[in-house]
C-alpha cells in the first residue's frame, strides 16, 4: 500500500475529513456509508486496491474526521453529493468510479444522476435505493415510525429514536451484528461496534429524519425517473443474506440500468467486511474495465 495523504475540506461551515492512497487510474472514491460507521468500513479494499488504483476515502459528515451537524438539513441527499463532489474537487479528481455500500449507494447513484460528467463508473453494494416502493421492508418501517415510542425493545424496534435515548450501546451492538451477519469475525464486530459508538444518537437521529417523510411509492418513481440520468458502467452487488436492504431491490436496480446483480451466496448487507477477496475481485475487475 502507498503513503496515505490526509486532507480536509471545508463546505458550507462543515469540515469533511478525505484520505488518499495509491495511485493509477481510474481513481475509486469510496464513499461512506451511513454515519454509524467511517471511513475505516472500507480497510480492506484500501489495503488491497491501492496496489493497482487511486484510491479516495472520505468520512460522512457526522462521523469519523469530519464535523458533527446535528441539524437534520445538514443531512440532505444533496448536501452529500456535493460532499462528494467537494471531495473530488479537493483531491483533484475530474472522474473517479464511486464504490458506495448502503446510503452511500444511494449517494453514488445520485451523484452519478446529477454530475455524470465525474462518474467514470459506479459500484453499487446493498444500496438503500428502492425502486419499487416497499413499505413493507422493516429498514423502511423503522425509518416511518422512527419517532413513535415503540413498546418493544428487540429487532427492529431498536432502530428508533426513544429506544437510541434509552440505549444507543444496545442499539450500537444489535445493528452491527444484523449488517455484517453470521459470517463476520468477532474482531468485524468489535471494529464496527467501535466506529458505531465513536458517534452519537444525536447525529444519526438528525440524517433519519433527513430521510424520513416522504411515502415509499413516492421515493420510488423519483428514483426510477433519476435512473435515466445515469450513463456510466454499474456493478451491481448484494449478498441474500442481507437483513437490511432486500436483495429485490437490488434485482430491480440492476434492471432498470440494464445491469446483471452479481450475487453472494450467504453474505450480509456489508460484504466488503466479510467477503474481501471476492468484493475486490469484483471492484478490481470493473474498475479495469473502464475507459480512461
Amino acid at each position: 500500500m502507498q503513503g496515505t495523504e490526509l486532507g480536509r475540506v471545508e463546505r458550507d461551515g462543515v469540515g469533511i475529513g478525505y484520505e488518499q492512497v495509491g495511485q493509477g487510474a481510474p481513481a475509486l472514491l469510496f464513499l461512506p456509508a451511513w454515519m454509524i460507521t467511517n471511513s475505516g468500513l472500507w480497510a480492506a479494499q484500501r489495503d488491497a486496491l491501492s496496489d493497482q488504483f487511486r484510491c479516495l476515502f472520505y468520512d460522512a459528515r457526522g462521523s469519523g474526521r469530519s464535523d458533527r451537524p446535528t441539524e437534520p438539513e445538514r443531512y440532505q441527499s444533496t448536501q452529500l453529493v456535493a460532499d462528494t463532489i467537494a471531495v473530488l474537487d479537493a483531491t483533484g479528481a475530474d472522474r473517479a468510479v464511486l464504490v458506495g455500500n448502503s446510503l452511500g449507494g444511494m449517494v453514488g447513484y445520485l451523484t452519478a444522476a446529477l454530475h455524470p460528467d465525474r462518474v467514470a463508473g459506479l459500484v453499487l453494494i446493498s444500496a438503500t435505493i428502492d425502486l419499487t416502493g416497499d413499505e413493507h421492508a422493516p429498514f423502511v418501517r423503522a425509518i416511518a415510525t422512527f419517532d413513535d415510542d415503540l413498546p418493544g425493545v428487540d429487532g427492529w424496534a431498536r432502530y428508533n429514536r426513544h429506544a437510541w435515548q434509552r440505549d444507543y450501546p444496545g442499539f450500537a451492538r444489535w445493528f452491527v451484528d444484523t449488517a455484517l451477519g453470521e459470517e463476520a469475525t468477532a474482531e468485524a464486530r468489535q471494529d464496527g461496534v467501535r466506529m458505531a459508538l465513536d458517534t452519537t444518537p444525536e447525529v444519526l437521529a438528525a440524517g433519519v429524519t433527513a430521510r424520513s417523510g416522504q411515502p415509499a411509492a413516492e421515493q420510488a418513481a423519483r428514483l426510477r425517473a433519476t435512473a435515466g440520468h445515469i450513463n456510466c458502467p454499474v456493478l451491481v452487488i448484494h449478498g441474500d443474506r442481507d437483513a437490511v436492504v432486500p436483495p429485490a431491490w437490488s434485482a430491480a436496480l440492476a434492471a432498470t440500468l440494464d445491469t446483471a446483480v452479481a450475487p453472494l451466496p450467504g453474505a450480509g448487507h456489508c460484504p466488503q467486511v466479510t467477503r474481501v477477496a471476492e468484493v475486490n475481485g469484483l471492484i478490481s475487475d470493473f474498475a479495469a474495465s473502464i475507459e480512461t
